[in-house]
């Protein structure tokens, strides 16, 4: 993948229609990007606008109010503040601080991606910027929280530094990203992250490449909004995109015929990173893939294959 499309893609995709608040003015007044989660309480502009009889700053002013609606703000390094209920200053365990790390890094990914504006952005959208920013393969389960994300980033940052907004905000909203290997992140809900297990092959030199556009893509339309709707038989497609690359027969199994997922390679794989993808694709929304017999395999539960943990699918072994 290359830079210049990413870029492209950040721009169409930011939401143009959306009214700016406190929060936005105080990124402005700090110069500052503000990495907060989404549905904090609303702040009077009368915070911005009140008059020089008032002894505290605006920025106080915020900070302030914000406090005693149960709002945390814990500044990041040169670049970032974060902005969060109190009760979920976990986040900081979760996704910790490294602003001023960052900043004192040189930028290797070719130079900043510009302004980042989503406002009330879809998740989805986010993830596909993110993918596109980190040239990573997001593999996720079909079903996330439907969140609404905002990020509005104020000076130029570095494409990590991006990067790192972009994850730090999804974290704040409930929304793990663990990286796996090079050429993968798996997007999951915070509360599952301890279930998730990478274990992404190494890039093989010299290896052939699939080309992600003559991969197929399952599962959500590419239709954002009310119009969107979810490919109910993505889940027996996946399995007989898997079985074509593994030489078998994907073997229909009638309760799972219907059954929906979501899956969408960005980045060029080799054979064996692609059987990886689809074999954590299907981990990551309850399934395994079942050997029927020496030629074919069936879609099952991980509990129907020995020695399996439960969370990522291991070597198929023959049903007992």
């Amino acid at each position: 993948m290359t830079t210049k499309p990413a870029l492209t893609l950040l721009c169409l995709l930011a939401p143009l229609l959306a009214v700016a608040d406190v929060l936005d003015d105080y990124g402005d007044l700090i110069s500052k990007t503000v990495l907060m989660a989404s549905g904090l309480p609303r702040l009077p502009d009368s915070l911005i606008d009140d008059g020089p009889a008032d002894q505290n700053s605006p920025i106080a002013r915020i900070e302030n109010a914000l406090s005693q609606q149960g709002v945390e703000v814990v500044q990041d390094g040169p670049h970032f503040v974060r902005v969060f209920r109190k009760d979920a200053r976990d986040s900081l365990t979760n996704a910790p601080l490294r602003g001023a790390q960052l900043a004192l890094a040189k930028d290797s990914g070719g130079g900043g991606p510009g302004l980042v504006d989503f406002r009330n952005a879809d998740l989805s959208q986010v993830l596909e910027i993110h993918a596109a920013l980190s040239q990573r393969t997001v593999l996720r389960p079909a079903t996330l929280p439907a969140l609404l994300i905002n990020l509005t980033t104020r000076g130029r940052l570095t494409r990590q530094e991006a990067i790192y907004a972009i994850a730090t905000v999804l974290a704040l909203n409930g929304i793990c990203l663990m990286d796996d290997g090079a050429k993968f992140v798996q997007a999951v809900p915070t509360v599952q992250r301890t279930a998730v297990t990478t274990g992404a092959p190494k890039p093989e030199p010299g290896a052939t490449l699939f080309d992600p556009d003559k991969v197929p893509s399952l599962g959500l339309s590419p239709i954002p909004g009310p119009q969107r709707e979810t490919d109910r038989n993505a889940a027996q497609r996946l399995l007989e995109f898997y079985a074509d690359l593994a030489a078998k027969t994907a073997v229909p199994e009638p309760k799972f015929e219907r059954a929906s997922i979501w899956f969408h390679i960005s980045t060029p794989l080799s054979k064996s990173e692609l059987l990886y993808a689809i074999e954590t694709t299907f981990a990551l929304n309850g399934f395994a893939i079942i050997p029927v017999d020496d030629h074919s395999i069936r879609l099952g539960r991980p509990a129907q294959v020995p020695g399996n943990n439960g969370r990522r699918l291991e070597a198929p072994q023959p049903d007992r």
